[in-house]
């Protein structure tokens, strides 16, 4: 199985007026390399049975609960991304004092540290009228 996120039991869904809010922790499970551009979310949220919209992904929102020191972010569908979540870290050559962006994991890092780690997210959709 190629790696991907699943959603773990336990997601609260808020819908109030024109928002749905949706909370809950997530985990990267299967084998393989890390796929550059990012592993697929908006699918997976979409998928959840309280997401009910036609207007796609607005936020989601990404956070280690492990504090394994990776950054993860929702990439959206500009520019013919289909909504992936991307996996950041500290360049090589780059340190926290300077103003070296982060970059995506290479494809060759060892999963375990991020298989390891729970990802608490918060995704937000307009509600279907």
């Amino acid at each position: 199985m190629a790696l991907s996120l699943q959603v773990n039991p336990g997601v609260r869904a808020d819908n109030t007026q024109k928002f749905i809010r949706i909370q809950g922790t997530m985990s990267v499970v299967g084998t393989g390399s890390y796929p550059v551009g990012g592993l697929p979310l908006d699918s997976v949220i979409l998928a959840l049975p309280d997401c009910t919209t036609n207007s796609g992904i607005r936020r989601v929102i990404l956070t280690s609960l492990n504090g394994t020191g990776y950054i993860y972010q929702r990439v959206g569908t500009v520019g013919g991304s289909t909504g992936t979540m991307m996996i950041l870290q500290v360049p090589p050559n780059g340190s926290l004092t300077t103003a070296a962006p982060l970059q995506q994991i290479p494809s060759s890092l060892n999963m375990q540290g991020i298989q390891n780690d729970l990802i608490d997210f918060e995704a937000e959709v307009i509600r279907n009228a």
